[in-house]
C-alpha cells in the first residue's frame, strides 16, 4: 500500500497521463454508465461494431448474397485478424489465424504437437488449468495414435519437477483463470526442450493485458480466446499460433478446405497451406470477424509496451485501494503482487462473494464470481480509467459495509 492513503485526485492525475486515454471513446459507452471490470470474461464492444454490420446486412448479404465473396474480405479476414493479434503476443503476423472457438483450436494444436514431438509419452498439465483445457487433454487417450498419458500435478512446483525425459508435451494456462498468476513462460519452455518436449499455451487470460513474447521465449505452439480482453464479441473468434520451425511439420489434424493450399481448386486430394494457415478448416466465421475487425482495426494502432504499463498501473492500484478501502471489511487479494506473475484480472476473495458480485451489478460495477468465494475484476486497459477503478471500489466498500449483499434478492447468483 502507498504511504499516504490514495484518494480520487490522485487517479484523475494519473488519467491526466495517460496516453491510451485516446482509445476509451473507440468502445461503446452502456446506457446505465456501468464500469465494466469484466475483460477476463467478455470485452468491450468496440464503437464501431452497429455501423459496419448494419452496412453488412444491407450492403453484403441483402444485395450482394454469394457474390459478397468476391466484393469483400471474408477469406482474408482470419489472417488480418491474426496479424492485428500478433503485437500482442510476441509473433509474426504470417504465424497467427484467427478462427474457431478456443476448444477446438486446443484440439487441432494439442494433437498437433504430440504428433511432431520429439519424444515422450505424457502430456503435462497442472490440475488447476482451465475446464476446457483440462477436457481436451483428457479426450485424447485411446483416440489418438500413441495413446498419450495425461498427467495432471496439483502445484506449479510438482508440475516443474514432473517434467523429464517421458514428458511430450508441456500443456498450460499461461495465466491462472482465478487467481491470475502467470507462469514464466521462458522458463517452462526452456525446461520443455531440455527434455525434447514441446509446449502448448492457452492466452485467454493474459493477451490483450500483459506481455506475452512467443517467439521470444521460444514457445512451440498456443492458442486463445478473442472475446475477452482482444474485444472481438461474444462467441468471438479465437487465435492459434505456431513457431515457424513447426509450422510445415505435418499436416493439420482437421484437414479443410479453408487449408488447402488452392482453397479453390476443389481438388480431389488435400495439400495443405503453408505454416499456420494449414490449421483453416471450414468455412470463416464471417459475420463474427466482421465484428471482431471492429476491435482489430483499434489494435492495429496500440502501442503494446504503452498498454502493458497502463495495465500494469491499473493493477496496481486496484490491489492498493482493495486493501486500502475493503481490508478490513473482509476482502483479501489473491493475485500476486508482483505484476510479472499475475496475468490480466486481479482475483480477491471475499465470504460472501458471489452475492457481493451481483449486488456490484445492482451498482452498475460488472465483475465475476467463481466459486467458492473469488470474485474477479477484469482490467481492460483500453476502455479503463484510473478513476473508474477508484469508483467501482468506493461501491464494493459501500456494499460491504451496509452489508446489503446480503439482501435476498442477491443470493441467486449468475454465471
Amino acid at each position: 500500500m502507498h504511504g499516504t492513503p490514495i484518494n480520487r485526485e490522485h487517479c484523475r492525475r494519473l488519467d491526466a497521463d495517460d496516453p491510451l486515454a485516446r482509445f476509451r471513446g473507440r468502445f461503446a459507452a452502456s446506457k446505465e454508465n456501468r464500469i465494466f471490470l469484466d475483460a477476463n470474461s467478455m470485452g468491450k464492444m468496440a464503437a464501431t461494431v452497429p455501423e459496419r454490420m448494419s452496412r453488412f446486412w444491407t450492403e453484403a448479404w441483402v444485395d450482394l448474397g454469394r457474390q459478397g465473396w468476391n466484393q469483400f474480405e471474408w477469406l482474408e479476414r482470419p489472417a488480418q485478424i491474426g496479424a492485428a493479434f500478433a503485437p500482442l503476443i510476441g509473433a509474426n503476423p504470417e504465424d497467427v489465424l484467427a478462427c474457431d472457438s478456443t476448444t477446438i483450436n486446443l484440439y487441432k494444436l494439442l494433437t498437433y504437437a504430440w504428433r511432431t514431438r520429439n519424444s515422450g509419452s505424457v502430456i503435462l498439465t497442472e490440475q488447476g488449468n482451465f475446464p476446457t483445457d483440462l477436457y481436451v487433454a483428457q479426450g485424447l487417450p485411446g483416440v489418438i495414435v500413441g495413446d498419450p498419458t495425461v498427467k495432471t500435478c496439483e502445484t506449479r512446483a510438482a508440475l516443474v519437477e514432473a517434467i523429464g525425459p517421458d514428458t511430450a508435451v508441456v500443456y498450460l494456462s499461461h495465466a491462472d483463470y482465478r487467481t491470475s498468476e502467470r507462469w514464466d513462460m521462458a522458463d517452462i519452455n526452456a525446461r520443455a526442450h531440455a527434455v525434447g518436449a514441446v509446449t502448448v499455451w492457452d492466452l485467454s487470460h493474459s493477451a490483450g493485458a500483459v506481455p506475452v513474447d512467443l517467439m521470444g521465449t521460444d514457445a512451440d505452439y498456443a492458442v486463445g480466446c478473442g472475446y475477452k480482453y482482444l474485444c472481438s464479441g461474444p462467441g468471438g473468434p479465437a487465435y492459434l499460433w505456431v513457431h515457424p520451425r513447426h509450422g510445415d511439420a505435418a499436416w493439420p489434424t482437421i484437414a479443410g478446405w479453408m487449408g488447402h493450399e488452392d482453397v479453390f481448386a476443389f481438388a480431389k486430394q488435400y495439400g495443405p497451406l503453408p505454416g499456420a494457415a494449414r490449421h483453416g478448416a471450414g468455412t470463416p466465421l464471417v459475420i463474427a470477424n466482421e465484428v471482431a475487425w471492429c476491435a482489430a482495426e483499434i489494435w492495429q494502432e496500440v502501442d503494446p509496451r504503452q498498454l502493458w504499463d497502463k495495465h500494469r498501473a491499473l493493477g496496481d492500484l486496484l490491489i492498493a485501494l482493495l486493501e486500502q478501502e475493503c481490508g478490513a471489511l473482509g476482502v483479501e487479494v489473491n493475485s500476486p503482487r508482483d505484476y510479472d506473475e499475475r496475468g490480466g484480472h486481479i482475483g480477491f476473495s471475499h465470504p460472501g462473494a458471489g452475492p457481493v458480485v451481483e449486488a456490484l451489478l445492482a451498482a452498475n460495477v460488472v465483475g465475476s464470481f467463481r466459486r467458492p468465494n473469488a470474485i474477479r475484476f477484469g482490467l481492460g486497459a483500453l476502455y479503463i480509467s484510473h478513476e473508474d477503478i477508484w469508483e467501482a471500489v468506493a461501491r464494493l466498500r459501500h456494499i460491504l459495509e451496509t452489508e446489503s449483499w446480503r439482501d435476498p434478492k442477491f443470493q441467486k447468483v449468475s454465471v
